[in-house]
């Protein structure tokens, strides 16, 4: 792809190759100020994965957990930042939403990214997102570690 991609025109792309390569993702296009394609994967569980471009970027996130599900933020922080490094692709971030901290799971493309490559991108958040939980889990209230 040389030319970049805006958020309408991945999504077509997608749907297109959804059908074609019979992908499990259910793709809808969230229309707004800054359109979003929300990407359900029912093979993971129905994760939810958000897919934006802005600029010369992609953006592909995922929620983690919410801030209060957390016991202990600062172990479950440095657990985090110990996690970043061996989690390829992904990074594990915090966000505020409606006043409250959720913690994400995000990768970054360029808009110029073949969509082989954000597919991939897809395909690899939405597992690493997987293996972040179960490692994670053991900081979350109610958690065993």
């Amino acid at each position: 792809m040389t030319q970049a991609w805006t958020t309408p025109a991945l999504h077509e792309a997608l749907a297109e190759h959804v059908l074609r390569e019979r992908l499990p993702f259910r793709l809808t296009l969230e229309h707004g100020a800054d359109p979003t394609i929300a990407i359900s994967l029912p093979e993971h569980g129905d994760l939810m994965i958000h897919l934006a471009a802005s600029g010369e970027q992609l953006f592909v996130s995922t929620p983690l957990c919410l801030g209060s599900q957390v016991a202990d933020r600062a172990a479950f922080n440095d657990a985090c930042l110990r996690l970043n490094p061996i989690n390829p692709l992904s990074n594990i971030g915090l966000q505020a939403l409606d006043g409250e901290d959720v913690y994400v799971v995000f990768g970054e493309l360029s808009t110029r990214s073949p969509l082989a490559n954000i597919v991939e991108e897809i395909e690899v958040l939405a597992q690493n997102t997987l293996e972040a939980a179960e490692a994670l889990r053991g900081y979350l209230n109610g958690g065993a570690r």
